[in-house]
């Protein structure tokens, strides 16, 4: 009776190991790829922009469009990479702030983008490419009015379970970097403090 008991317990934990594994494989294979999340994302917001009833409330039509799309941000990470040297001198407190500041510019210089969006635009998801924890979208739009499609690369990394973008790469322009070059004027010539007032002002110049 004691070796059955035995040889009970340890198939039974065997079992039970065979099974966390296979949850564990599961899970990971279940987890949406950087392509797939890029397209679903992209697809949802792009059925927003185009629903006729949204067309007269642009401000509604983009909040909506907000609301789709920055959850595949890692808005925290871009602001990060946009400040420089200067996020590591600053208190957690200060960097809430520079956050919210810099997702409300980001939204407010494509503000007009979202207006002017046109239906007749095309879309290509070309490319996954996947290194560890890092990874690639390659995507194309092609609008009636342009004679070339506009090559869009995403950059992703792995945030736990999920990909997040960190970066947008438009045309060979980072967005990270175009960011980081003004940014880096401004604190060249003032301070965070200077930098922070910058950008304060220029949301309030952009409700005028």
């Amino acid at each position: 009776m004691i070796r059955q008991t035995k040889r009970f317990r340890l198939i039974t934990l065997c079992e039970i190991g065979v099974i966390l594994s296979l949850l564990w494989y599961g899970n990971a294979w279940a987890a949406e790829s950087p392509l797939a999340l890029v397209r679903r994302t992209t697809e949802q917001a792009v059925t927003v922009l185009q629903n006729p009833s949204l067309k007269d409330r642009p401000q509604e039509r983009a909040d909506k469009f907000w609301q789709i799309t920055l959850p595949i941000f890692d808005t925290q990470e871009i602001a990060k990479r946009c400040l420089g040297p200067q996020w590591n001198e600053i208190t957690e407190e200060q960097r809430q702030e520079f956050v919210q500041l810099f997702i409300e510019m980001v939204k407010r210089s494509y503000q007009s983008t979202l207006e002017h969006h046109t239906t007749d635009a095309r879309l290509s998801f070309d490319e996954e490419r996947t290194d560890g924890d890092f990874a690639e979208v390659d995507t194309r739009i092609l609008a009636p009015s342009q004679e070339k499609p506009l090559s869009v690369n995403y950059r992703l990394h792995r945030v736990g379970d999920t990909w997040l973008i960190y970066d947008v790469v438009a045309e060979n322009v980072s967005l990270v970097r175009n960011y980081r070059n003004q940014f880096d004027r401004i604190l060249k010539d003032s301070s965070y403090e200077g930098l922070v007032q910058a950008l304060k002002k220029k949301l309030k110049d952009q409700n005028v």
